[in-house]
């Protein structure tokens, strides 16, 4: 415990917690933290804030909730002082931003927040200087690559690069906001992921994937409305029911508790009912299920990781894929049946030209093989060949498979070096190695296909009910 920094500072436990919302716009996520936090028991709300006093529906749900309102007019502020955009791409903008916190923060002092929550607020702020704040963002934060994280950004952005990337389903997320710098695009969305919301899948309203990435392509600067934006905006819609309602509440009630905090490595950790911290990725929020920590991969963990992301690679490239089941179990089985009787060197330029000849998945060709690689041959060749040379009553010596595997990982051989190699290694091991792999490929081959086939057709009906439940549900609201 003496190595965790808590991220809400300890205090009078005896007491309810006191925090603020801002918001700018319609506040929906607003009420359903007011509603969650109705009873008082573990928090309570003590104050409302908006940026837009004018358009924002704060006012009039303070009155609902019984809440205190403050309010600060953002581009009034900015008027008055001679500017007309309140963009901060100009150091005179970026010191009315610094000023306009200022005023911010003298009016929410005075209702003693122990935290702030920005749930649909708009403006940048440093208010995250002056007080724990929470921020609620239409994407899936832990998505990451070298260190940056994919579906951070403004509006439409996130939700439209994951559409555009291909994901099958969106998340919420909800982070422990950070000052920014400068424009703030560089510190945008950076800090601990404290939860994610389970899954909510895309729905591309008809379109497919490659006609949305042809209407972005075709963008020009400045474009607001077109058929990408309205996709997404459905899909931003669908997000924020399923996901910022159902995480939002439930990680402010979380941190309320005092259950995050920060180790002496910098990492996120969570207190479990236990009482003991550990260090987390972060936390998945259902509404069905219990709370989910996500753990950080350890270094033991990290190889049988790295196998479970590639499985769900595999997964999704087979079930995502367009045409019948048949056509997308016939490739996968193709390229099982090569995978286990042609050598790992020349598999690719034999399964997928087949691909054409038995009208099967041209991607299930070419990922079925994978069933060997330099990696598994390791493992599977040596089984393969012992089992062949039984099959074939030959007598090979003990290193044969060992042989064959320095041929196939042979970095200096040439494709047809291999080849001959292979041929070199004689007649015994050489059909020893195909017996055993049509052996092999006689079970996988037939299991391959009525398994995906089977699975695509699960997926599709999942999806199915998935989106009829969905509009039934909004067809009732």
């Amino acid at each position: 415990m003496k190595d965790i920094r808590l991220l809400l500072p300890e205090i009078d436990k005896k007491r309810v917690i006191k925090f603020g919302i801002c918001m700018s716009g319609a506040g929906s996520n607003a009420e359903v933290l007011l509603q969650s936090f109705a009873g008082g028991d573990t928090a309570v709300c003590a104050v409302l804030f908006t940026d837009a006093p004018d358009s924002s529906r704060c006012i009039e749900i303070g009155k609902k909730y019984d809440v205190p309102v403050e309010s600060l007019d953002i581009r009034k502020f900015y008027s008055e002082r001679g500017e007309d955009d309140i963009r901060l791409n100009s150091e005179h903008r970026r010191h009315i931003r610094d000023l306009w916190s200022e005023e911010v923060w003298k009016k929410l002092q005075p209702y003693g927040c122990d935290f702030l929550v920005f749930a649909g607020f708009v403006p940048l702020t440093n208010l995250a200087g002056n007080i724990p704040c929470l921020n609620v963002h239409p994407g899936d934060l832990t998505v990451e690559a070298g260190n940056r994280r994919i579906y951070a950004g403004l509006h439409y952005e996130p939700v439209e690069r994951a559409i555009l990337d291909g994901r099958d389903a969106l998340r919420s997320s909800v982070i422990l906001v950070q000052n920014y710098s400068g424009n703030g695009r560089k510190d945008l969305d950076g800090g601990p992921v404290l939860g994610i919301s389970e899954p909510v899948p895309v729905d591309l309203a008809g379109f497919t994937l490659e006609k949305l990435q042809e209407i972005k392509a075709a963008r020009t600067p400045g474009c607001r409305d077109d058929q990408l934006r309205m996709v997404a905006g459905k899909n931003i819609d669908r997000l924020k029911e399923h996901g910022d309602h159902v995480v939002l509440p439930q990680t402010v009630k979380y941190f309320a508790s005092g259950r995050y905090g920060i180790n002496d490595s910098g990492v996120l950790c969570l207190q479990g009912d236990n009482g003991i911290w550990k260090p987390v990725k972060t936390v998945e929020f259902s509404a069905v299920n219990p709370p989910e920590p996500v753990f950080l991969p350890g270094k033991k963990a990290a190889g049988r990781n790295k196998f479970i992301r590639f499985c769900k690679y595999m997964y999704t490239k087979m079930v995502r894929e367009s045409g019948s089941p048949d056509y997308i179990a016939r490739g996968w089985a193709l390229g099982m049946f090569i995978g286990c009787v042609i050598p790992v060197f020349c598999q690719l330029v034999i399964s997928v030209p087949l691909s054409f000849v038995f009208r099967g998945s041209k991607i299930g060709a070419a990922l079925g093989t994978f069933i060997t690689t330099p990696p598994t041959a390791v493992f599977i060749y040596p089984i393969q060949i012992w089992v062949g040379n039984k099959v074939i009553n030959g007598s090979l010596s003990s290193d044969a498979a060992k042989k064959l595997l320095e041929i196939f990982n042979s970095e200096t051989l040439s494709f047809a070096e291999k080849w001959s190699a292979f041929a070199d290694l004689g007649w015994a091991l050489v059909a020893a190695f195909f017996a055993g792999g049509l052996l092999w490929a006689m079970v996988m081959t037939p299991l391959t296909y009525f398994l995906v086939r089977f699975l695509v057709i699960r997926y599709r009906e999942m999806r199915s009910r998935l989106f009829a439940a969905v509009k039934g549900k909004r067809g009732q609201s």
